[in-house]
């Protein structure tokens, strides 16, 4: 079944032969929710298959077996529930452990990974390993796709890798061809989309990821005309003052449409205020910590660049290996037991996930990838129809035949945008380190060639506009629900243990002032009111609760949180 804003499908359902949820590339072919999927069927005589580009889910069924994927990065999430006979597939945690608790399905806390969230900063910020606080709940990694084969005796669930990561296994091109490969790609779905009758938008900032996704905007506008790029709105924050300055000065070099909504280009329509908060908890909670609200419709009619996935092409993490890493951040878990699992099954889920065409990618990039850009870069996709070029599979195979030293130096978006924009790429940019230099060009791929072949003749095909009026969302009504809906959990969050009383207590100043000054100062400083809230929810889902701490664990790890930790 579907619902307006979460995808589930279970044991329970007559699962349907075709259905796409969200947005997917099929080659220059862009394809905007089930209604675009059946115009693309028609036209094309071809199914989407997991691992293309985009955020979506997608069903394609047979008389053998029916197979669901997402999109390669995994922007929109699956998770899987089983429990003998019975599994539940969602791209929401709590829905789906609100679906088995509502069929009498067991349901059991995961504390070691309900703990992950006290872990401080980029990384404790969202999902840290497959596993999630729920324990019968796993998180589909995003190079497989669930098969669900028909039988008399009912539905045997299994995973398999994606048809895309079995071929990048077995092509061994080097990191040029790919890169071609990618430019070319991905500059003939600029020409699609340029040449469409989509409302446009994309964020420029003075930094290095939106620039790049620019410069292949302008590489496409070059093979099919210049002016088409008017067609696109760019938009900066005025707030952040470095940004903004660099981002007009290139507004006004290449003459872009910079900040500016006519008449005929209105935005989508707000959602209702409960619609809204209730889709914020189906899509982040117990998955991206961090209270980012959704606010508008997403509408076939309209979509958004970003650049999300660029940290996945360089180091993010510092390089000092997982355990070091880990070992620095244990004073964050209150437990010393919950942190010795999670710790294990970190690790664990990793060379799971090192298998394949990524062998050879360093760990802590490739945790980057598969953990806080699959769910900090695929927050903003769960929310609108918005592209992210630099998540791309193509961009992903070849950053993966990279050197340590191309990573470091930043040489995959070099390459980029150099080879897409020269004259884009030597501007300045938001601080100095950011500019490219002298090593840059010598080692520079010549790739004009594949940006000159480019293929003009994609189409988008989008589902019909529905009729649909503005909501009543305001932030400041949203964030007195989150006050509420923190209140209603804190006694009972208090009385387990699970939660230190200092971060109780911060969390609820936290709520308390958002809701009454109508913002959170950043939406990482509602991290701990979403942890809370994702623990009240599930120990009323799952029979068992959280077990209060014994005397002796409580002690122990409050000796071990004082040691001085070194890998």
């Amino acid at each position: 079944m579907t619902v307006p804003h979460f995808f589930l499908i279970s044991s329970y359902d007559v699962l349907p032969q075709h259905h796409l949820h969200g947005i997917c590339w099929q080659d220059e072919d862009l394809i905007l929710g089930n209604g675009g999927y059946e115009k693309y069927r028609s036209a094309r005589k071809s199914e989407i298959q997991a691992g293309q580009d985009g955020s979506y889910i997608v069903v394609n069924a047979s008389e053998q077996e029916a197979v669901i994927g997402t999109d390669f990065s995994g922007y929109c999430k699956l998770f899987l529930y089983q429990h003998a006979d019975h599994w539940i597939l969602s791209n929401s945690l709590i829905e789906t452990a609100r679906f088995a608790a509502r069929k009498g399905l067991p349901t059991t806390i995961n504390e070691s990974h309900l703990a992950s969230f006290f872990i401080r900063g980029a990384f404790g910020n969202q999902l840290t390993s497959l596993r999630t606080s729920v324990s019968e709940i796993r998180l589909v990694p995003s190079t497989m796709e669930v098969v669900v084969s028909r039988s008399l005796q009912g539905g045997n669930v299994t995973l398999r890798r994606t048809s895309v990561v079995t071929k990048m296994e077995q092509d061994h091109s080097r990191y040029g061809d790919a890169l071609r490969d990618y430019l070319k790609l991905w500059v003939g779905r600029m020409a699609t989309v340029l040449q469409s009758d989509l409302t446009m938008s994309s964020e420029l900032t003075g930094g290095q990821d939106s620039r790049t996704v620019l410069a292949l905007m302008l590489a496409a506008s070059r093979l099919i005309g210049n002016d088409l790029i008017q067609r696109i709105n760019f938009t900066s924050n005025e707030g952040q003052s470095t940004d903004f300055a660099v981002a007009r000065q290139i507004a006004d070099r290449f003459h872009l449409r910079f900040m500016k909504w006519d008449g005929e280009r209105r935005g989508p329509p707000l959602l209702g205020l409960t619609e809204a908060y209730e889709k914020w908890k189906s899509l982040c909670l117990g998955v991206y910590a961090p209270i980012y609200f959704p606010q508008s419709r997403p509408t076939p009619t309209s979509i958004v660049f970003g650049g999300s996935g660029g940290e996945g092409h360089r180091r993010f993490y510092p390089d000092i290996g997982l355990d070091r890493f880990l070992a620095i951040r244990r004073s964050h878990i209150p437990s010393a037991a919950h942190f010795r699992t999670l710790k294990n099954d970190i690790a664990e889920d990793l060379r799971f996930l090192q298998q394949g065409p990524e062998a050879s990618v360093d760990p802590m990039v490739l945790h980057y990838r598969h953990f806080r850009d699959r769910c900090h870069g695929g927050r903003a996709p769960q929310y609108t129809n918005l592209l992210s070029p630099l998540s791309s599979a193509a961009l992903r195979k070849a950053s993966s035949l990279c050197t340590p030293e191309q990573l470091d130096r930043r040489q995959v978006v070099a390459d980029i945008l150099i080879n897409a924009s020269q004259e884009l790429a030597s501007m300045p940019f938001d601080s100095p380190e950011k500019s490219f230099d002298t090593g840059h060009f010598s080692e520079l791929l010549d790739a004009s060639e594949a940006i000159r072949s480019a293929r003009t003749s994609g189409r988008v095909f989008a589902a019909e506009p529905e009729q649909v009026t503005n909501g009543d969302f305001t932030r400041q009504k949203a964030l007195c629900m989150l006050r509420a809906d923190f209140l209603s959990h804190y006694d009972n969050m208090r009385k387990t243990g699970l939660f230190p009383r200092d971060y109780l207590e911060k969390a609820k100043a936290v709520v308390e002032e958002a809701a009454q000054n109508g913002r959170l100062s950043h939406a990482v400083e509602g991290c701990a009111v979403s942890h809370v809230i994702l623990a009240g929810e599930l120990s009323g889902l799952c029979p068992g609760g959280i077990r209060p701490p014994s005397t002796f664990d409580t002690f122990r790890s409050a000796i071990l949180r004082r040691l001085p930790w070194q890998a």
